[in-house]
């Protein structure tokens, strides 16, 4: 198999089973019982979670953040249909492998208390980048959460064509 070949193999095979990927512990993540997880990850600073849920029937989508025994922040405090028009998601793909400088822009942001959070998940195949964290801006000061990448769950492209965002 030459290099071309061994790239779009990558590209369409192997690359999306990455993003997709699902450990069978639940020790990284913070969603209940009843909810799906969209988007989970350990930052890497701290060894705190953040996590994207849905509840199983879509009622609702909630951001949680902290760890299994202490949830610091909650996102919105209401859990129902509402909740999606609290978030604003942002989805650009490309695909085609290396050759075509394969990409993926993915954020979802919201705002609580003043306060400005972008949760994203980023890749560049041609440069072989891979990014997720959280972006959070405040009183004009910039902190960036780089997530572990080796303890994600889900993707941010799950919620590309969830209809609850286009209602």
């Amino acid at each position: 198999m030459n290099t071309m070949q061994t790239s779009a193999l990558f590209s369409f095979i192997l690359f999306p089973t990455l993003l997709f990927a699902t450990p069978t512990t639940k020790d990284h993540h913070l969603c209940k019982e009843q909810e799906n997880t969209i988007f989970s990850f350990t930052i890497a600073k701290n060894n705190k979670i953040a996590s994207l849920c849905e509840e199983e029937d879509g009622a609702y989508l909630a951001y949680r953040y902290g760890i299994s025994e202490k949830i610091e922040l909650q996102y919105p405090e209401r859990l129902d249909k509402s909740s999606w028009e609290k978030f604003k998601l942002t989805a650009y793909s490309r695909g085609g492998g290396v050759e075509n400088d394969a990409m993926g822009d993915y954020s979802l942001s919201f705002q609580n208390h003043g306060t400005q959070y972008v949760i994203s998940q980023n890749w560049r195949l041609a440069e072989n980048e891979y990014f997720i964290g959280i972006l959070v801006e405040a009183d004009g000061k910039r902190h960036v959460l780089q997530g572990d990448k080796e303890s994600q769950i889900g993707s941010l492209t799950r919620l590309e064509e969830n209809s609850n965002f286009y209602k």
